[in-house]
Parts: C-alpha cells; sequence; structure tokens
C-alpha cells in the first residue's frame, strides 16, 4: 500500500475494515470485482481505495478511473468524502453531467481528473468527444454504484452497451458495488466481475411489526386532527416510538403520502421534515441537516433515503404501512445503526389486516435472507441507439461489428441476427444510417446525431399537465403525462390527497379540468406509478399465513418466528376475515356483489396483472365494454354495472396456460399505457421525432419491432405472464381451486381493495355527516358576488360572510331584489341592467341573463340564506336551485345539492360546448 494512503486511512476510519481489505485484496491483484455488502459497510472506500493506491503505486495517467452512479446517487456526500480522499492523496476527483458547464467540460478536456464522477448517461456523450478520447484510452478502472438500481431497468442495458464501446478502446477493470440482492451470481455474470466480495458476517436486525387498535387518548387526537380513531392511534403509536428511540427516519412508500404525512404530524405539532426525489435540492438539504443537528427528531421519507446520504445517526426505522418487498425493508431498517456489529431496529405501523400478514411475512423473508432477484433488462430500442453511438465514433462498420459487440453485454448475449437486421431496418427507415451492400458497410446519415443526443436518457421525458380546478379558476398543481395517459373524462383521481373528475383532457394546451368529488372509492391512486409493486413469492406465503392461521394457530405463529409481534394482534387480525371469503396459497375466491366483482388471489400485483387482463378481456367478448379492473397485490377488482354470476368468472379461470399470452398482449394493446409505452419507444429507437404527438400509434407500428419492445417493457415492470401461467397449470392440475361467493354486502377483504388502497390520513370511508360537513364549508368558502337587480349595487364577499346577514334590501336604493351570482354572471349583468334601466331593447341572450339573476333575487327574498346556498353550488342555476329549495331543507338540502353537482359533472361533457341546457341556464351556472 502506498505511505499516503495508509496515513489518510489512519486519519479517517484508522483500519480497513473486513469488506475493504478483501476487496483491496482481489483488485489489487487484477481481478474485477463486485462488492455485495449492507448499507453502511464501507462500500464506496471497499472500491475507490485499491482504484487511488493503483494511481499511486503505478503513476497512472488520467482518466485513470470512471466512477458510474445512478443520477440520484449522486449526491455531495458522495462527492465530498471522493474529494477527501482525493485531496489527501493528490488525485483529482471531478463529476460531469448534464449540469455541468461548458466550461467546466472545457477545463476537464485540457487538464483531465484522476477519477471522474459521471452517470451512464454521460458515458454515452464522452465516448463520441473527440478530444475527450485519448484521455479515455487511460482509463484502467470503471466503478459502478448502486449496482441494484441498474440491473433492472434500461439505463442498466445502455450502460453495459457503453462499457463494450469503452471496451473497444482500452482494456479497464470493473468494479461494482450494490446492497445485498437475491441473484448475485447473475449480478456478477452482468458485470463482467471475475470475483464477489462480501463480509463473512450477516448483518443483524429486530423488526417489529405493529397493527395497532384504538384506545381511549387516541379518540382525543382523532378528534382534534379530525381522523378516524384507528389513523390516530397509528400516528399516536409512531411518535410514541420517536419518542423512545430519538433520532428517527419514517419511510413511506410513495412521495405523496410522505408529503401527507408530514403534513398531519405537523398539524400535530411534532418536529418533522419531509424528504423526497421530488423536492427541490436545497429543501432536501435542508430537511438533512436538520436531522442532522437534532432540529427536528424525524425525517419522512421514501426510496430516495435509502442510499448513503450522511444524516448522521440514526437510532431507529419506522416503515408506516408495509415495505411491499424484502429487499425495500432491509434497505432501509439498515440505515439504523448501521456501523458493523449493530443491531439496526425497525417497526412497521400497519393500516389494516392484509397490509398486517403481508408486513410479517416480509420481516420473516427478511431475517431469512430470502431477497428478490433483480431481473436485468435489455432492449432493441437501445441497442438501436447503441449502433448510432458506434458509428459517429467510428463513421463506418462493417454490418455484423455491432451485433458482435452488443453479444459481448450480458443482457444482449441471446440477441438474434433477426432481431438485430429489425433494428437496422427502423433506423434506415427514419433515415439515420444507411447500409452500403458493396462494401458491406453501414454509415451515418444526417439527422443521427440529433437523434442520439436527444434520446441519451433512457427515461421518458416527463412532460406536467396542468390541473384547472373548474371551480376556484385556478391551476392547482401538475401531473406526469405517464399518469394523465390513465385517464379519461369522467374518472376520479387522487390529488394532493383529495379526489378529483376529469371535467376534460385538452391535449393541445396539455390542461386536465377537474372539479373536486368526495368518492374516494372510485379514485385511482395519483401515485400508481410509483408503488412497488408486491413479489409472488411474498405474496403466496400470505396466502399460506392465512391458510395456517384458520387450521392451526401455533404452526402459524412458528412460520413466523424471529419476527416481534403481538399474538393478540395476530389473533384480533384474522378474527376480521375468518369468518368471511378469503384466498390462500390454495384458493382463489371469486366474490360477486351488486356493484363489483373481487377475486381474491394471492399472487402479486404483476402475476394479478396478467389474470386480470384474462378475465376483463373475456367479460368484454360477452358484456361489451362496461367494466374497469384493477389488480392488486392479493386482489384483482372488477367495477361492475350488474351482479356477475361468480361461476361464470371461475369458469373464465380455465384456461389452458399457452393461451394467456395471446389474450393479454391483445388487451394490452387497447390502454392508455401501452400507448403511452409505445410513443417513448418508438422515439427511443428514433422512429418518431421527440416532440411527435400521434393519438392513434398503435396503428402505426402494428407488427414492427417497435411493437415487440413495447410488449416486452410491460412484460418486464407491469405484467408477468410467466407466473400467471403458473397460476392456470395449478388450477388445471388441481393442486389450486377457485371457490365462489354471491353476497349482497362487500366482505372485509373485498372493501379493502375496492377502496384505493392507500391511506389519506382523512377519516378513511367517511361519514354521512362528516362529508355533508365538508361540502358546507366548501360552500362556505365558496366567492359570489352580491347584486341589486335594481340598481346595480354589487360586492363581491364569500358565502360564509353572507350567513348572519339580514338579506333584505340593497344598501344603496333599499330594494329587496338581491341576487347572488358567480363573478362571471354578475359581469354579465351588469351591462344588461344599465340598458334596460336607459329603456334599450334587449337581445334574446342578454334577456335571458336578465330573468336569470332577476329569478337568483327572487328566490333569495324567499329562502334567505339556503338559497345563497344552493346558487352557491356547482351546476345549479336559479332554475334548478327553485326546484330543489321548494323540496329539501336543512341536511337533505345539502345532500340533494351534493347529488346535483355529481350529476351535472357527469354529464357536463356531453352538453358543455353549448350555449344553453334545456332548462335555459348557461354553462357557467355555478
Amino acid at each position: 500500500m502506498h505511505p499516503l494512503l495508509r496515513k489518510a486511512i489512519r486519519e479517517r476510519f484508522g483500519r480497513l475494515n473486513e469488506v475493504q481489505t478483501k476487496a483491496f485484496r482481489e483488485v489489487s491483484s487484477g481481478k474485477s470485482v463486485l462488492i455485495i455488502a449492507p448499507t453502511g459497510s464501507g462500500k464506496t472506500e471497499a472500491a475507490v481505495l485499491p482504484v487511488f493506491n493503483e494511481i499511486l503505486e503505478e503513476g497512472l495517467k488520467p482518466i485513470s478511473a470512471l466512477y458510474i452512479a445512478p443520477l440520484k446517487a449522486l449526491n455531495r456526500d458522495l462527492l465530498e468524502r471522493l474529494e477527501w480522499w482525493g485531496q489527501k492523496l493528490g488525485i483529482t476527483v471531478e463529476v460531469r453531467h448534464g449540469d455541468t458547464s461548458a466550461y467546466r467540460k472545457a477545463k476537464q478536456t485540457k487538464n483531465p481528473p484522476g477519477m471522474l464522477i459521471i452517470t451512464p448517461e454521460t458515458l454515452g456523450v464522452i465516448l463520441t468527444v473527440k478530444s475527450l478520447r485519448k484521455h479515455l484510452e487511460n482509463v484502467r478502472f470503471v466503478i459502478v454504484d448502486e449496482i441494484a438500481e441498474l440491473v433492472d431497468n434500461k439505463r442498466g442495458a445502455q450502460l453495459l452497451l457503453g462499457l463494450e464501446r469503452l471496451a473497444e478502446i482500452v482494456d479497464f477493470r470493473r468494479i461494482g458495488m450494490t446492497a445485498t440482492v437475491g441473484n448475485e451470481e447473475e449480478v456478477r455474470e452482468w458485470l463482467k466481475a471475475d470475483v464477489i466480495v462480501k463480509p463473512s458476517w450477516r448483518k443483524n436486525y429486530r423488526f417489529h411489526v405493529l397493527y395497532p387498535k384504538p384506545g381511549e387518548r387516541d379518540m382525543e387526537l382523532a378528534k382534534k386532527l379530525s381522523l378516524s380513531p384507528e389513523i390516530a392511534a397509528r400516528l399516536g403509536l409512531l411518535w410514541e416510538i420517536v419518542e423512545k428511540h430519538g433520532k428517527a427516519l419514517i419511510f413511506t412508500n410513495t412521495r405523496q403520502f410522505a408529503e401527507i404525512l408530514a403534513h398531519r404530524l405537523k398539524v400535530w405539532g411534532k418536529p418533522v421534515e419531509v424528504h423526497h426525489g421530488s423536492l427541490s435540492r436545497e429543501a432536501r438539504v435542508k430537511a438533512e441537516r436538520a436531522l442532522k443537528e437534532g432540529k427536528i427528531k424525524a425525517l419522512i421519507c421514501t426510496s430516495s433515503m435509502e442510499l448513503g446520504i450522511d444524516i448522521g445517526d440514526v437510532d431507529v426505522v419506522i416503515q408506516y404501512m408495509s415495505p411491499r418487498q424484502v429487499n425495500r425493508l432491509v434497505q432501509r431498517v439498515g440505515r439504523a445503526k448501521h456501523r458493523i456489529g449493530e443491531v439496526s431496529e425497525g417497526y412497521v405501523i400497519t393500516s389494516n389486516v392484509e397490509d398486517y400478514l403481508q408486513s410479517l411475512v416480509i420481516a420473516k423473508h427478511a431475517l431469512e435472507g430470502r431477497f428478490e432477484a433483480v431481473e436485468p433488462m435489455g432492449g432493441l430500442d437501445v441497442l438501436a441507439h447503441f449502433v448510432v453511438g458506434l458509428l459517429i465514433e467510428y463513421k463506418r462498420l462493417p454490418r455484423e461489428r455491432p451485433y458482435e459487440i452488443a453479444k459481448r453485454a450480458y443482457v444482449y448475449r441471446d440477441l438474434s441476427w433477426e432481431d438485430y437486421l429489425d433494428v437496422l431496418r427502423v433506423l434506415e427507415d427514419a433515415r439515420l444510417i444507411g447500409y452500403d451492400e458493396e462494401s458491406g458497410l453501414l454509415y451515418l446519415r444526417r439527422g443521427a446525431f440529433q437523434y442520439y443526443y436527444e434520446n441519451l436518457s433512457t427515461i421518458p421525458d416527463e412532460v406536467s399537465w396542468r390541473v384547472f380546478d373548474a371551480g376556484s379558476g385556478h391551476v392547482i398543481g401538475r401531473l406526469d403525462e405517464s399518469f394523465v395517459m390513465d385517464l379519461e373524462e369522467g374518472m376520479d383521481f387522487v390529488m394532493n390527497g383529495r379526489s378529483w373528475i376529469v371535467l376534460k383532457i385538452d391535449d393541445e394546451a396539455r390542461l386536465l379540468k377537474v372539479r373536486e368529488s368526495k368518492s374516494l372509492e372510485s379514485a385511482i391512486p395519483s401515485w400508481e406509478g410509483e408503488m412497488i409493486p408486491v413479489p409472488f413469492s411474498v405474496a403466496l406465503d400470505v396466502g399460506r399465513l392465512k391458510r395456517e392461521l384458520s387450521f392451526d394457530f401455533e404452526k402459524a405463529k412458528r412460520l413466523l418466528k424471529g419476527v416481534e409481534f403481538s399474538e393478540e394482534e395476530l389473533r384480533r387480525a384474522f378474527r376480521e376475515i375468518k369468518d368471511e371469503p378469503f384466498s390462500t396459497d390454495r384458493d382463489i375466491v371469486v366474490e360477486s356483489t351488486p356493484k363489483a366483482l373481487v377475486i381474491h388471489a394471492d399472487f402479486g400485483n404483476r402475476a394479478n396483472e396478467a389474470l386480470g387482463r384474462l378475465v376483463h378481456s373475456l367479460l368484454i367478448l360477452r358484456y361489451g365494454r362496461v367494466f374497469s379492473v384493477r389488480s392488486q397485490a392479493h386482489a384483482i377488482v372488477f367495477k361492475t354495472p350488474f351482479q356477475l354470476n361468480p361461476e361464470e368468472v371461475k369458469g373464465y379461470l380455465y384456461q389452458e396456460p399457452e393461451s394467456l399470452e395471446f389474450i393479454v398482449s391483445r388487451a394490452m394493446r387497447d390502454s392508455h399505457a401501452y400507448r403511452w409505452r409505445m410513443l417513448n419507444v418508438a422515439k427511443r429507437f428514433g422512429a418518431l421525432r421527440r416532440d411527435a404527438r400521434i393519438r392513434r400509434i398503435e396503428r402505426l407500428f402494428e407488427g414492427t419491432v417497435v411493437e415487440r419492445e413495447t410488449l416486452s417493457e410491460l412484460y418486464h415492470d407491469k405484467v408477468d405472464v410467466r407466473k400467471g401461467e403458473l397460476v392456470l397449470e395449478m388450477l388445471n392440475r388441481g393442486t389450486m381451486r377457485v371457490k365462489t361467493e354471491l353476497r349482497r354486502e362487500p366482505s372485509t377483504l373485498a372493501r379493502l381493495n375496492m377502496t384505493v388502497g392507500g391511506e389519506f390520513l382523512l377519516s378513511g370511508v367517511l361519514e354521512r355527516d362528516e362529508i355533508l360537513e365538508l361540502f358546507r364549508k366548501r360552500l362556505l368558502d365558496h366567492e359570489v358576488v352580491l347584486v341589486c337587480t335594481n340598481c346595480g349595487w354589487h360586492s363581491k364577499t364569500k358565502v360564509v360572510r353572507l350567513q348572519n346577514i339580514e338579506l333584505r334590501q340593497c344598501p344603496r336604493c333599499g330594494s329587496k331584489m338581491l341576487a347572488v351570482a358567480h363573478p362571471i354572471d354578475a359581469e354579465e349583468f351588469l351591462p344588461v341592467l344599465e340598458k334596460v334601466r336607459h329603456g334599450k331593447p334587449l337581445e334574446r341572450k342578454e334577456e335571458r341573463t336578465y330573468r336569470k339573476l332577476l329569478k337568483a333575487a327572487d328566490l333569495v327574498d324567499s329562502y334567505g340564506f339556503e338559497a345563497v346556498l344552493a346558487l352557491a353550488s356547482y351546476g345549479t342555476g336559479p332554475d334548478t336551485a327553485a326546484r330543489i329549495l321548494a323540496q329539501y331543507k336543512g341536511d337533505a338540502l345539502l345532500v340533494a345539492l351534493m347529488e346535483r353537482e355529481r350529476q351535472f359533472i357527469r354529464t357536463r361533457r356531453f352538453w358543455v360546448d353549448k350555449k344553453e341546457n334545456e332548462t335555459g341556464n348557461s354553462q357557467k351556472e355555478v
């Protein structure tokens, strides 16, 4: 070891630990190495110190090493640590990515650093920069950080092809780092490492899985925060754990839920901050610093905090609701007391019986070391980009050369010559490359450079859509295009913890016009895209646990040995479902209710997606497109216009396994998700320009390699056809059976899966009185204009201010004809009134405007404040208000107005372009 490095190690942490020593020995002996170790094991130093040592010992020229990290891992802590080592050793360490200034890039070309930190995308850039090419010939090491973040997606495929392009220039060793994964050998082959280095010791964890029941004190908190007692109990327990242990990380599964949970705790007055990938860097740094300095007690975060960000010592990790995967739980809990030899302690606070049983199984799998495999992913669209990149480097190449280089990469080892030729055809049709048959050479064409640099990232460009609330007249936020692709007019979705109904989708303006609805049950979770899928193995073991609980409680307890849980909570959880239908690892249950059909099936999100699309397709064939379907980890839910015969649906599940892929692929072609994926795949192929927007894209690429790649991507990410086929095989063999239930009311588990599955930290399913109170509060907050229909006096105000005012006469002229109107209606009325007062004739439209406000004034005079409420509600003009006010009073009036709103929103899109509706009210009735 070089003396400078020995001195720096003593200063930093005394001596190398076991993993660092092993890695140093293997790398120094000339091997490529994969380092697998838990969080806090010193993986970064294990990877870079032998590299720094060789740079010093051999006097290697820059750029000697490339350090490649996923973008979100490029945090300042990593850079600060590497720069510290570089300063101590006299080796320059610099970063280069999309945000690096032109000045900095030019400087790196003239005076290259010893180690350059880049992203996978940056590698694709520097390989084509002539002035950097001579420096790349000096690279002796490529270090790849957070490999598990790359293996199972197209960024990883792009990286592997980039490394093969680099291997055409120079011979180098590969060093990879990852947390524990379920397929270590495959990841080693993916990286092309010679050996795996990992610690001889096993990291110790203590997992507590909790299912709290509300007590007396929770009732007070529930009242204070307007929550259900159950949610109050979870929040109370959560804060008890924080107080007991000290500094805490609280993990949620989605960014949206992190925001909601943080908001509720802040309202309670607790010192917390939120941390997730959508926040600005400044906001994240501020939150990290606040925890490190003890200004707050807990940080509420998502997967962005699984990585090695320096936030000081954490005493405990709390997972709010099931972590959904073993790897996630271990990564997250590993942040607590992550020094070698310490026991990392984590609590999982669960929200319902399914959540609880799933969390118990995941904790048990974690203790047994049963980690999920990361599935390597290739991609023919990524291959197309690689071919163009090679031609930018070499100008002309024999047609077989890109094929030979690509096949050296693990994910393209089985690439067929036919698929490769299909890729070349797409590139030729797009006029990006050409092929000279005489010479047998591929060559570049005009447009290739633009295509290459526009498609450096395999992550789709997310165009955001504005969400416009028609009620308030304000833009309330933005949604990613990938989410909007799953919406249609009349559908509900969730945003900011509230549900909204889509009134209109404006493609040109990229605008969603929405109105708040109270239908939490029918809303699509807006976090669906980021929700972590539950694996087949976990879901199946939840089924096994339910089966054992129903036959032998003591045996079921033994299945969970090592996990910290309360026997009483386990008994209570099973009591909630034991007298109702539930699935197991041997039973599927088809439960039919008047408005929904639920297939209880413990196969995880992706396998259930395949089975759900199968049944949905067969239902459509018989009844038409009158059903919607949503697949979850333990159930497939169909919304139905009538009660289905469960025996009929049972028959649909007994299909030949070989037919599943065909039926699913046909079904997926009709989905918005398919069209959105195809759009992005076609752009990555160069078959479409980046700014192209085509509504019926599936017709354009039917039967092409673009279609094949789109389906392949969906199978990898969303739909597990192979596991679906396994289920069908078990049904046909008789090792799995289907039970049926015809019910008037849904069972506990059916109701659980019919709701959105997330937790809004509202009062769960709202009681009627709570809904009416929310509706009333919204009406009171509505802005209206009080107008005298006699003299034109007017005043803009909120409905609440009119509640206790005598609405009897105009303050200017004393007239009793005071109307309440929407601001736009009032604006239209005033010039019309002027014409009336001057005796001028009115046009037909003006006459309607005049009569409308006269009728509104008459209603206010007759019904007082109740008329104000009616006229302030959405879609209720004077004619409709008169009909409702004549029939209803008090709470009944609010119910009628709510129903009118909902009906108006549902039907609005069929007549919104008409000037007037059938009753003569303008479409602006509010």
